[in-house]
Order: structure tokens, then sequence, then C-alpha cells
């Protein structure tokens, strides 16, 4: 069953029409119609608004081709102000469900650097298991999700999506996001012979790191696609 078919029998199980969906949800009528449709990609945003109203598990539309997200598995944050505090804001509510602080107005770029505006964050709710299963994901400890953007990891990353990150170590060939100077890139890591950002997309150059002023963050773990509203 794909993801049109579930949210429809969801809705339909709960008796409620799409416009009455959409008003509950804060999802637009537009949007609800596009997602009951084969063809229409859905954001994980709106996801966790409808699996609200509908009082299903985010579980139900795992393994489902059309929902916009993935994990490369060459894929793979130290704490300082563009993300502050990330223990902190990831609440867990329950022994499945954790709170994802999502950083809204941080971006990474994926190409000549990007500055971040002040924090803003939100939380995304999300199953661990909907993790594990979805990204392979074992331990879901200083998680975040922010903007990258720019195509120079394209193909592997797409321009504009939401990156999934989490501190802790960065291994060779993994992407990792990168802070230099004020701002944050979104690369993958070379350690030998000289330590260096690289772009999968080779119209962009690597950037050398010896010498500057940089932290390397994270590594990302997943992304979202960027879908309209």
């Amino acid at each position: 069953m794909n993801i049109s078919q579930k949210i429809k029998n969801a809705r339909e199980a709960k008796n409620l029409t799409q416009l009455e969906l959409a008003k509950s949800s804060g999802v637009s009528l537009d949007s609800i119609k596009r997602y009951e449709t084969k063809e229409s990609n859905i954001t994980i945003h709106n996801l966790i608004k409808i699996a609200k109203v509908l009082d299903i598990d985010l579980n139900y539309f795992a393994n489902v081709p059309k929902l916009s997200l993935s994990l490369s598995s060459k894929m793979s944050l130290s704490q300082d102000k563009y993300v502050p505090k990330l223990e902190n804001q990831q609440e867990t509510l329950n022994d499945d469900m954790i709170n994802i602080p999502f950083f809204e107005n941080v971006r990474a770029s994926a190409g000549s650097g990007a500055y971040n505006d002040e924090e803003s964050t939100q939380a995304l709710g999300l199953s661990k298991s909907f993790l594990r299963e979805c990204f392979g994901l074992y331990s879901f400890i200083n998680l975040s999700v922010i903007l990258g953007q720019g195509d120079s990891m394209a193909p592997t990353l797409p321009e504009n999506c939401y990156l999934l990150i989490q501190q802790g170590e960065v291994a060779e060939g993994e992407i990792c996001v990168t802070r230099i100077e004020d701002e944050l890139y979104v690369k993958r890591l070379q350690k030998r012979p000289k330590l260096k950002l690289l772009s999968d997309n080779k119209a962009y150059e690597p950037i050398n790191l010896e010498g500057e002023n940089f932290e390397i963050l994270g590594r990302v773990v997943g992304y979202f696609k960027k879908t309209t509203l």
C-alpha cells in the first residue's frame, strides 16, 4: 500500500473529509488532495501533522517510497553558538518518542558558504523505531535538523534539503557539517594526506582546512527532501 492510500484510509477511518483533515492539521487542502494521489511527495513536517490528527504512529508510513526522506550509505556536530544546547533541547517523550530540535534559521552550505541567522528552533517528534528503520540509527542522542543549501553535494544530497545531523566523531569519507569562521559547510571529509572538505559535485574545488579557524561539528546521517508545502 502506498502513502496516498494509507493517508486516505486513515482519514476515512476517522470519518474525516479532506477539508476537515486540512483544518485540523494546518496542512492546506490542496496539499491533502495532492498527498492522496499517487504522484505526490509529502514532507516529513506535514506527515507529522497529519499523523497527529489521525492518531496514528509514524511507523505506519515506514518503507513507503513516496515519503520524502533518504539515507546515503556514505553519509554520515561539537556544540557551538549555531547549534546551542542540543543535549538539553532533545527531549525523550516516552520510551519510543523523542523531540529533535529543528533549527530553521541555521543553514549549512553545499556550495561556497552560508551565513547563519540567529537561531530559531522547533521540535520534531519522531519515534526511535522510525529513525532506526528509515535511517539505520541505533543511537538517538544529539540529533538535530538544519537546512542544507546549494548543489555542491549533488547527486548525493539534493539542493535545499533538510539535514539530519548527529554530534560525534566523523570518519574518513563521511559527509559532515563544518564551521569555518562564521560559515557552515556540508562536505565530505578527507583526513589524509591533507585535511580537506570535498564536494561530490566536481564543479567545486576542495577546501583546504590547514591554517583555517574551523570546527568539525558532526556527521550527516540522512536528509529530508524540501518539497513545496
